[in-house]
Parts: structure tokens; sequence; C-alpha cells
């Protein structure tokens, strides 16, 4: 019995390492006008977000197919796409799929195939920013719009942002680290499974409202406060300002200054 279960691994070893890759780069530049919309939709893959000083966007992405049968990873292959659709107020980037169920017996008849699209975006710095994505991280840097960002199962990062922020993860963690908070600009950090992190300048202004059900919630920035409990905390920090709320159900919430 142990003799043919070696005998089976060995054999799934040698058909995983015979696995068939396709890989194809996508790299466009689009010119956009103030107060466009830059929207990206993908589900396999990480999205990096970064800014520069430029009046347009430049779009790079890998398009990468795995599967132990070379023509079900050629077909699937070929029907992956990057659709860009530019219109009057937003560039929108859609990433394309075949249809797939991928259950157990794709796997055993070695049909089973794996899509991953990794997108780095470069935009102008204050640009308005939606992502949605369904398996991987998203990560911004320095962007300075009103950003709506979602996510499936993967962390999301902002580091060095400001502006509205929106971000939404089912399993996962999310960490804002904000440059400023500008009263009228609201931050709503939400997530299911993970914790959540806000750094802000000790000198911003914030109305905070801050819960979880499974987890603790620490402050490093003094709270006025007019609820605080192990499991929730609302105040606000120098006389209030924007409005911060952060909802985590299992994991911690963490308020740091920088």
């Amino acid at each position: 019995m142990r003799r043919s279960l070696l005998l089976c691994a060995a054999v799934l070893i040698a058909t995983a390492a015979s696995a068939a890759t396709f890989e194809g780069t996508f790299d466009r530049t689009f010119d956009v006008r103030p107060g466009t919309l830059f929207a990206l939709d993908n589900m396999n893959g990480r999205v990096i977000v970064r800014s520069w000083n430029e009046p347009r966007v430049r779009v790079r992405a890998v398009r990468r197919v795995t599967c132990r049968d070379s023509e079900e990873a050629r077909k699937a292959f070929n029907a992956l796409s990057i659709v860009p659709t530019v219109t009057s107020d937003a560039l929108r980037i859609q990433t394309k799929a075949p249809r797939r169920d991928n259950g157990l017996f794709d796997w055993i008849a070695g049909t089973n195939v794996n899509i991953n699209v990794d997108y780095d975006v470069t935009l102008p710095r204050t640009m308005d920013v939606e992502i949605d994505n369904t398996n991987g991280a998203i990560d911004l840097g320095d962007v300075h719009g009103s950003m709506r960002l979602s996510n499936t199962n993967g962390h999301i990062e902002c580091a060095r942002c400001g502006g509205a922020i929106e971000a939404e993860t089912t399993n996962g963690s999310i960490r804002a680290d904000l440059a400023e908070l500008t009263r009228g600009k609201a931050v709503r950090l939400v997530t299911t499974n993970g914790g959540l992190t806000i750094a802000l300048p000790r000198s911003a202004g914030a109305r905070i409202d801050a819960s979880t059900t499974n987890g603790s919630i620490r402050t490093d920035l003094p709270v006025s406060t007019t609820e605080m409990r192990r499991n929730s905390l609302r105040g606000t920090i120098n006389g209030g300002g924007g409005d911060v709320r952060l909802r985590t159900t299992n994991g911690s919430i963490s308020i740091q200054a920088h």
C-alpha cells in the first residue's frame, strides 16, 4: 500500500513539473485630462499603483496561464484578454477571462487551469481610483485622489495617501498610511477576517468610529472619547476633522501616529 502511495506521489510530482505555462505582457500609455477616473477590474493577481506628475496613465500587466495540458493552457491564454475603454470622464481596464469550473475531475485529468494577471499602474497623483480585485493584494503609494478599493481574498495597503478612501476586503488585512486627513474627506476601512491599521499625522484632526467583534483596539494618538470599550472606540482626535470609520469582525484595530 505504501509503495503504491509513493508511486502515485511520484507520478503527480512528475506531472506537475511538466505543466505548460503561457505568458504575455500588456503595456500601454493613455493621455488623460484632470478629473478623469481610473477604474480597474481584475480577478487573480496583485495590483500595484504608483503616482507621477505626468498627465497620462501607464498600464503594464503580465498575463500568465498554467495547466498540465498544454492545449488547454493555450486555449485559456488565447481567451484571456485585457480590455481598455476610454471615455471623456474615465479610463477603464477590464480583465476578461474564460469561465471554467476547475473541479476535481479537471485536476485529475490535468485540465485544471490557473489564470493570473499582475498589474503595475502609474497615474497622476490626484487621480480618482476604483479597483475591484478577487484574489491578490492591492497596493497603492502616494495617491491623493479619492479611492474605492474592493477585494475578496487579499491584503489592501495604501501608503503616503490622501483624499477620501473606501477600502473593503473579506479575507485580508488593510493598512492605510495617510500623508494627510482633510476635513470633509472620509476614510472607511472594512474587513471580515483580518486586522486594520491606520497611521495618521500627529497634527491630524479626525472623528473616530472603530469597532471589532473578535479583537482589540489600541491607539497611539490621544482620543477624546464618547465611547471606549475593549471592542469599540468613538471620539475625536485634535478636536475632530475627517471621518474615520473602521470595522472588522475577526481582527484587531490599530491607530498609529507618524
